[in-house]
Formats: structure tokens, sequence, C-alpha cells
């Protein structure tokens, strides 16, 4: 038999001893990872504020339609928008599938938004002079039991209350 170095002998013992407290370490009882689950959290609400309701409608400018002014009330919001037309765009045909996206996302982010009425006024491309065109409220009431769908057909102005227009 031969005779091994005490010190190898230690060391391999350290090594064992090593090996056994990580072995042990690594077995933990079989627990199943916890299941994910893809129901989304909800997500916390949004404030109402101008640069909010101008990041969904837009800000007019010199050549781009979108609210113009923003008046936020204890009962309700008042939108001064401003729509260009041009030759090619028939106001009762097209403004409907323009806006109504915009309330829809309006009122999917901010929760806490009843009733808001829109001005609407209109120009050509290149004239400073708007001449208001339309007056029309849209509630959270009409916005959840509306078909989007028929909001963005030519039915827009059938749907929205307190409709008025000037000519």
């Amino acid at each position: 038999m031969s005779k091994t170095p005490k010190h190898l002998l230690v060391f391999m013992l350290a090594g064992f001893v090593v090996f056994g407290l990580f072995t042990l370490a690594g077995c933990k009882k079989n627990v199943p990872a916890p299941a994910t689950t893809t129901v989304e959290k909800e997500k916390p609400p949004v404030a109402l504020s101008d640069d909010l309701l101008y990041a969904v409608l837009g800000k007019a400018d010199a050549d781009k339609s979108g609210a113009a002014d923003i008046q936020i009330g204890e009962d309700a919001v008042t939108v001064n928008y401003h729509y260009y037309l041009n030759k090619e765009r028939a106001f009762n045909r097209t403004f409907g599938p323009h806006i109504a996206p915009k309330i829809r996302e309006l009122y999917a982010k901010v929760k806490e938004i009843d009733t808001v009425y829109f001005d609407v006024s209109v120009t050509d491309l290149g004239v400073e002079v708007w001449k208001p065109r339309l007056h029309f409220a849209v509630n959270r009431k009409m916005i959840e039991e509306t078909d989007w769908t028929k909001l963005l057909d030519d039915d827009f102005f059938q749907v929205v209350t307190d409709l008025k227009t000037f000519d």
C-alpha cells in the first residue's frame, strides 16, 4: 500500500466536503416555478392635462389640423379644433374618419374624462381665415356604447350629440 502525504488527504477531504455542500444546496424540493399569466395589469390612470390632450388630438399649426385651444373645466373639456380643407377633401366625408380615432384614443387613455365639446373651424390650406363650421359633444357613455366602425363611416354626425353646424 502506498503512502499518501497527509496534506493531500486533507485537500481531498476538503474537496469532498465542499462537493457535498454544493450538492445539498442544489437538492431543493422540485417546486414548479410560478405560472406566468398573460393577464395585462391595469395601467394607472393618466392625469388630464393640456399636454395630454394636445398629444392625442394634435396641435394645430400652419399646415396641420389639430387642437388650437383647449379649456379644461370641472365638468367638461372644450376643444377649439382647426381642420384644414382642400379641394380634394369634402368635410362631411373626411372629418369623421379624421377625428374619431383621436376621440377613441382620448377616452381610452383618460378614464376621468366624461364630456368633451368640440368647436370646429375650417379653412383652406394657405388661408389664414378660420370659419366656424361645427359644434358637437361626445361623452363617455356614448363612447362605450358606440360601434366605432360606425363612427369611422359617414354616420359620425348621427352619433355625436349637441350637433350644430354653421355654413
